[in-house]
């Protein structure tokens, strides 16, 4: 009987243990490349995203950064890009992309060469590009492009590295690994992403109030996934709270009462607030992604 009580209690820890959500998925190869001040990660598993039917019906221009990583490096990133991670550290910025871009043992950017870059190696890597901005190319899986000395900063930690600082890397470990796109704050200067004089420029007065914050979206089955925002004393978590829930309440009356579906829009969202944490939970099904997109450039104007 003891024997068996403990088989059952094996089979019931492993059930749970199947049944966690698994982190996100942050590529090792990438995760040892990004420096200790690092402050923000912004990550698209675009091999993953691209086979989603949102992605293919409303992406089909890409995504800019994206487009701007493919721009410095000329590879295509519907074939040959997997992840791609922009980091920050609130002054300097880079992309990393992992991706197959050289059937040979160095990937080769001619492209940018012929546009006048110069190559030019440091600590036994190559980089193409000048003082101020480069492509380091780590790998035949493995580039970054961005500042040329965040990149050198790279180079110069990652036999030490075990990933991202402590602070980000608490943040990502709560990070679904089904999300196709999701990012981590772990706190201090950045540019905040609405313009002042828009709809939505009093928004970064709100969002100035998170301390540290995360968000993770899966689009397989639609528009699900929760941002979260971790605020310095519950005064401002019941402030950013209001505020959320008033911009739905906003939403919600700007959208004409003759449009019954598209007023369905707001009952996907919901917001909720504890421990100084602030949470906007995202629910829509795939035949309202248009119209949010519709409702999102009304706001930004």
């Amino acid at each position: 009987m003891k024997t068996l009580l403990m088989v059952a209690l094996a089979i019931a820890c492993s059930s749970c243990a199947a049944l966690r959500p698994q982190p996100a998925n942050l590529d090792p190869s990438l995760a040892l490349l990004i420096p200790s001040d690092t402050i923000a990660i912004v990550a698209v598993r675009l091999d993953q995203l691209q086979k989603t039917s949102i992605y293919q019906k409303y992406v089909p221009q890409g995504i800019s950064q994206i487009d701007e990583f493919a721009k410095q490096t000329g590879i295509d990133p519907r074939r040959n890009l997997w992840d791609v991670v922009f980091i920050t550290n609130g002054k300097k910025s880079a992309v990393l992309g992992r991706g197959m871009f050289s059937d040979e043992s160095e990937p080769r950017l001619d492209n940018l060469t012929r546009q006048g870059a110069k190559r030019f190696g440091y600590k036994g890597l190559n980089l193409v590009g000048d003082d101020s901005n480069a492509v380091l190319m780590v790998s035949p899986t493995v580039l970054a492009a961005g500042d040329t000395a965040f990149l050198k900063q790279m180079v110069d930690t990652r036999d030490k590295s075990t990933g991202p600082p402590p602070a980000l890397a608490a943040l990502i470990k709560d990070i679904p690994r089904d999300s196709q796109l999701w990012a981590a704050y772990a706190g201090g200067p950045i540019n905040l992403p609405f313009e002042p004089g828009s709809n939505l420029g009093n928004a970064n007065k709100v969002l100035g109030l998170i301390q540290q914050g995360s968000y993770n979206f899966d689009l397989r089955t639609g528009l699900n996934g929760v941002a979260m925002g971790q605020t310095s004393t519950e005064q401002d978590a019941q402030q950013l709270e209001g505020a959320l829930k008033g911009l739905i309440g906003l939403g919600r009356l700007s959208t004409p009462s003759n449009q019954p579906d598209a007023q369905k829009i707001w009952d996907g969202f919901r917001v909720t607030e504890q421990n100084k944490q602030v949470k906007l939970y995202v629910d829509e099904p795939p035949d309202q992604i248009e119209k949010i997109i519709g409702l999102a450039q009304t706001f930004r104007r």
